[in-house]
């Protein structure tokens, strides 16, 4: 199906919908197919192909709301779908603020290419994703050394995606995109008994713009070397360097409370908040929703609405909430999109080295581990793990140590922002600098 199929589809699954009682509807309709392939310790261990067709419908029935779905997308088949979804969406109980978005919204949508979709997609065949998988592990052993490994575990993914969304009152629209992914991760035994597990991985929306293998055997291997022999750290406060593939852990904490529902059930540490500083002045977020290639990059969000560059925080002052339509008229405000896309940083000119050097003494943080926050009073505990920082270089591994406190003091008390955002993923992190931070060891 192209474009214009599903988009053809969309419309006439609208109509369908009207004709069977609905007063309006969202309709998406989309395809998409993926395959990915495990290969681990010289053989395939797992391949899996998903191909799949859906239909979603949010229908507005006599002031009611549902949602629902289907794979079968026979013209006999909606025609049932949409009889029941309308009949099973009169029993339920009214909800006065559920209803489309007023139209203006869906207006000044960017007119620019987001260059989404890598039509080469269609020409990777699964010989060439096993030759990659294969190429990756056997890059591990070649320049692994001395590390006493127990297992490597690479992988190789490609997905391609369709959809076309249409609303009864006015919204159209049909994207296409396509992601890419190659991920190695080692596994050691260490002389007690403990198996440390070291990673790396690239995502891409363009095949061409993955990181070389070499690259990544390289790296899940320096991570894997740096576990070996972690001990205990000692409970205080320190000066904390977070990996930049670990910030978004944190950045997730803090940002959860500008959501609408959150505002709205008063559970939100942010409520009452806007215009205020809630962070270091060195913290400046910008969504970027028109990045060519971006992961997050979109033209229109989950109501329509037309996607726009806004800031989130400028130097640490928190300038917009994240509210939706339904939650904007719950709460009598003006709708701001719930979506989020590409963060851009105030970022700085110095990397993780150079960081770790002028702290000096304190820890380095590269991964979290399990853990959980709470939006209403900003509490967070989550178990970390990474190395002690020694007269400005990286020493000793630790592990089983916990961070707690409050993730609003914790991002104010961010202290220097690196200048090397993570590639792999929407929020763009660069290595920060924490000061004063309580970790709970031994």
């Amino acid at each position: 199906m192209t474009e214009q199929d599903l988009l053809d589809l969309a419309r006439q699954a609208a109509a369908l919908s009207k004709r069977h009682g609905a007063d309006d509807a969202k309709i998406v309709v989309g395809r998409s197919r993926g395959v990915e392939v495990e290969w681990r310790d010289g053989r395939l261990e797992r391949v899996q192909e998903r191909t799949r067709r859906s239909l979603s419908a949010e229908l507005f029935v006599d002031g009611r709301y549902s949602a629902s779905s289907t794979n079968d997308l026979r013209p006999e088949a909606l025609d049932r779908f949409f009889a029941e979804a309308v009949a099973m969406t009169r029993l339920l109980e009214p909800d006065p603020y559920r209803g489309l978005p007023d139209p203006k919204r869906y207006e000044g949508r960017a007119q620019v290419d987001l260059d989404l979709f890598d039509p080469t997609q269609a020409k990777v065949d699964t010989p060439s994703r096993l030759e990659m998988s294969r190429h990756l592990e056997e890059l591990v052993r070649a320049n692994a050394g001395d590390l006493p490994i127990v297992s490597v575990t690479s992988g190789v993914s490609d997905d391609a995606g369709q959809s076309a969304r249409v609303h009864t009152n006015g919204f159209e629209g049909v994207a296409s995109g396509t992601s890419f992914s190659r991920s190695v991760q080692i596994t050691v035994k260490e002389p007690d008994g403990r198996r440390p597990m070291g990673y790396s991985y690239t995502v891409r929306r363009h095949a061409a713009d993955l990181d070389p293998a070499e690259k990544l055997a390289r790296e899940a291997i320096a991570r894997t070397a740096a576990q070996l022999g972690a001990g205990k750290l000692p409970t205080g406060r320190y000066t904390i360097v977070v990996d930049r593939r670990a910030v978004g852990r944190l950045l997730g904490a803090f940002l959860a409370p500008l959501a609408g529902s959150s505002l709205q059930q008063k559970r939100s540490l942010w409520d009452g908040k806007l215009g205020e500083r809630i962070a270091s002045p060195l913290l400046t977020l910008i969504d970027e929703p028109h990045v060519p290639r971006g992961l997050g990059s979109a033209l229109w969000d989950g109501d329509g609405f037309a996607t726009r560059r806004r800031p989130l925080l400028e130097e640490g002052v928190l300038r917009t909430y994240l509210i939706d339509d339904y939650y904007a008229r719950k709460m009598a405000v003006e709708p701001t999109s719930a979506a989020t896309h590409n963060f851009s940083w105030a970022y700085g000119d110095r990397d993780l080295t150079a960081l770790v050097g002028e702290v000096g003494e304190g820890v380095y943080l590269d991964r979290f581990l399990g853990g959980n926050s709470n939006e209403t009073t900003g509490e967070i505990s989550m178990g970390c793990a990474g190395r002690v920082i020694r007269n400005g270089l990286l020493a000793e591994p630790f592990a089983e140590a916990n961070v707690a406190g409050n993730f609003g003091e914790i991002w104010r008390q961010l202290a220097a922002v690196g200048g090397d955002p993570e590639p792999n993923g929407s929020a763009r992190a660069p290595t920060c600098v924490f000061e004063g931070i309580q970790i709970s060891g031994v």
